[in-house]
Order: C-alpha cells, then sequence, then structure tokens
C-alpha cells in the first residue's frame, strides 16, 4: 500500500504501507510540532523495518522553516527531558529515549545540523558513519541534502517549504519499499 496525503490534518496510519508521500500544510508552529509526534507514530510502525543499520531522516528546508521545531514535537513525543535547540554550532546531540519509549530498538535519538560543514568529511571525523551502523540511533538530520549521495538508500526525507509568515508545507517522501 502507498500512503499519500495532502492536508492540513494529521492523517490516519494504516498497518501496511510500502510507500509515503504526505504534503501536510502547517499554519502555525503548533501543527508543526504535532506533525512531529505524529511522525515517531509512523516510526513505530513495526512492519516498516527490515534494517540492520541506524534509521536517517534528512530534514530540508531554509533557516526559519520549521525543522527545529519539529524536533521539539519529537522530543516531547518520547518524553525526552532536555530541552531542544537547533544543533548548528555544536553539530550534533544525542539524546538517550527514555526506556518505556524506546521502539523498534532505537535507544538513541540524535539531531544533527550539519549548515555550517563544508564537506562529508568533517562529520566523518565526529564518528557519524559508526551513527550510521549503529541500528539503536534514530538520526535526524538539518540540511541533509548536503549529504544525500552518503545516505543509506532507507533514509526518509522531509522537505519545509516557507509559505507566508506562519505557513508551512512539510513533504515527508519516502519512495523505496520498507519491505525487502
Amino acid at each position: 500500500m502507498t500512503m499519500t496525503s495532502k492536508t492540513s490534518k494529521i492523517p490516519k496510519i494504516p498497518q501496511k504501507i510500502k510507500k509515503i508521500k504526505i504534503e501536510f500544510l502547517s499554519h502555525k508552529p503548533l501543527e508543526t510540532y504535532q506533525f512531529g509526534g505524529f511522525l515517531i507514530d509512523l516510526l513505530k510502525m513495526e512492519s516498516v523495518f527490515n534494517r540492520s543499520e541506524a534509521q536517517i531522516i534528512s530534514l530540508i528546508g531554509n533557516l526559519g522553516a520549521g525543522k527545529t521545531e519539529l524536533m521539539k514535537g519529537i522530543a516531547q513525543k518520547l518524553k525526552l527531558k532536555d530541552r531542544i535547540t537547533s544543533p548548528t554550532f555544536v553539530i550534533m546531540k544525542q539524546f538517550k529515549i527514555p526506556r518505556q519509549q524506546r521502539f523498534n530498538n532505537f535507544k538513541y535519538l540524535w539531531h544533527i545540523d550539519i549548515y555550517r560543514l563544508q564537506s562529508f568529511s568533517e562529520l566523518e571525523s565526529l564518528g557519524f558513519k559508526e551513527l550510521m551502523a549503529d541500528k539503536s540511533n534514530l538520526i535526524f538530520i538539518e540540511w541533509g541534502d548536503k549529504i544525500k549521495k552518503y545516505l543509506p538508500k532507507n533514509t526518509w526525507q522531509i522537505k519545509f517549504k516557507i509559505i507566508n509568515k506562519n505557513t508551512r508545507l512539510l513533504q515527508l517522501d519516502y519512495e523505496k519499499s520498507f519491505i525487502n
């Protein structure tokens, strides 16, 4: 089944999916935040995972498009106690997912911002290849389009488009089959 949605309401999640294409119109930061919770619900579907490495979600959008707001919603859904801020200056932040919130063997949430990096080798020097190889990692990468050719095929992509001061179009796209 393919999941396609173009709405400003959080869609229902079918039991089995092979492709995902969702366009979500967010009229305020709170709705982008709530979409983060929806994304975790979608990731919790065990049937979508047949993986031997980390799950990576690439967040693509201009400054101020809502990427960090989405991450705040994800953190809330996972009941993380840490304050979520953009990791632009520290590059990578690791959060331990509380035991009762873990799913699909994920133990760590990584929030990575590669905006300031000039090359993939800079990210490699921070141990990124090891992070990608560890299936206990759920990794969100802001500006992931800068390193697209280095990311695994099972990478999800969310594009953020600024429509106006408050409105954003979030496009979740995953065109590969989840089930090998």
